[in-house]
């Protein structure tokens, strides 16, 4: 799918039919045919759109060598997007985000949607996305992506705190696989992080695009989201570590303190159905006859399960 934007007379973004000078492209989940098209019209290789179809590929940069000149900028960042563990808990995935800088238009290509675009657009206003400086509305998406790793990663610490809480009362695998899922995650943010930071500096470096200093201070903005996001996953990630291994023992604890409950239990009522059994025998028995008979066996099993009772609570058993 691809959808065109430019900017009217009042500077905001408006959704044009086709494509204009000073244009923006936004293509989400390409066809061939569509990547065909816009490779033959903005001369610029197939694989610059068709790299984001797997979903694997790495990081990179492609046409800031002076070497070759005349190829249009190439940058592909990774991108976090909430998705759903196969077991239903929460999790994140990584994808590929390109941007496919032209002497005439932007191009951003995605396989998923990316809903960084919609906090971009509301955030800062369409009228501060001018189209026409085409380096700067690059580099406000890549703050915008690495943000979104933040963001992301301030979603995933608020699951280990609602995690915590729960344990005090966890007697089932939930949060093993929770923690399984948000593991995961960590991982993929890692690796893509990691991938990241070297494409940002190269094209910090990069001589022909994004010099001066208003370019330099939102490439250095960039890098910070970047380092706060690895920073977050490197303490997260140590911080499930722990809790993998420790939610086992907290949930068998949680266990045998409701077996010990459930025992105590069984134990005080084992007494009336003892006493009850007793005089329930067709034999003589003591005060069988007398006119208070049950009144008696009543007080009988009610003392001997208050005794018992204060006998296990003393010893911590119930």
């Amino acid at each position: 799918m691809i959808d065109y934007y430019e900017n009217d007379n009042a500077g905001r973004l408006v959704s044009v039919n086709a494509p204009t000078t000073d244009c923006w492209i936004n293509v989400v989940q390409p066809t061939h045919a569509e990547i065909k098209f816009l490779a033959d019209r903005y001369d610029f290789p197939e694989t610059d759109i068709s790299a984001i179809l797997d979903n694997r590929e790495s990081s990179r940069v492609d046409g800031i060598d002076p070497a070759r000149p005349q190829r249009p900028l190439h940058l592909l960042l990774q991108f976090p997007k909430y998705a759903t563990s196969p077991l239903g808990y929460l999790s994140f995935a990584t994808w590929p985000f390109s941007f496919i800088l032209t002497d005439s238009a932007v191009i951003t290509i995605a396989n998923q949607p990316a809903s960084f675009i919609h906090d971009l657009i509301m955030n800062t206003g369409s009228k501060n996305l001018d189209l026409t400086d085409r380096q700067d509305f690059v580099l406000r998406f890549g703050w915008y992506i690495a943000h979104a790793f933040v963001h992301a990663l301030t979603l995933s610490e608020q699951e280990t705190k609602r995690l915590e809480r729960s344990l005090t009362t966890a007697t089932d695998n939930d949060q093993i696989y929770q923690i399984m899922a948000m593991q995961k995650s960590l991982v993929l943010f890692k690796s893509a992080l990691s991938d990241n930071r070297p494409v940002l500096k190269a094209i910090a470096a990069a001589p022909d695009y994004f010099n001066g200093p208003h370019f330099q201070e939102l490439l250095a903005q960039i890098l910070n989201e970047t380092d706060q996001a690895q920073k977050m996953t490197t303490i997260q990630s140590s911080i499930l570590a722990q809790y993998s291994d420790m939610v086992s023992a907290v949930v068998s604890n949680n266990l045998n303190e409701v077996m010990k409950l459930l025992t105590s239990v069984t134990l005080i009522m084992t007494i009336p159905t003892i006493v009850g059994g007793i005089y329930g025998m067709n034999v003589a028995l003591p005060f069988a006859h007398a006119a208070h008979a049950f009144a008696f066996v009543m007080s009988i099993i009610i003392v001997a399960s208050l005794i018992t009772a204060a006998m296990l609570r003393r010893r911590n058993w119930f």
